[in-house]
């Protein structure tokens, strides 16, 4: 469940999907705040602007530094 915007790249986001190993807070905390939140929080997250640029993101990338 989103309140927001989903995230367009949320069907493919290793992080989203929960698949992500690396994300060490609560998954439902990371999705609020950077896949349900709209442009606010898209442009805060990694994975979203790599995706955007074209580059490679790795599975293992998380969504902040």
């Amino acid at each position: 469940m989103h309140l927001g915007k989903l995230c367009k790249y949320a069907g493919e986001c290793t992080v989203y999907q929960d698949e992500n190993k690396e994300i060490e807070k609560p998954i439902f905390l990371v999705r609020n705040v950077f896949c349900n939140r709209g442009k606010k929080g898209w442009y805060n997250c990694q994975r979203f602007l790599a995706y955007e640029e074209g580059k490679d993101v790795p599975d293992s990338m998380k969504p902040q530094g």
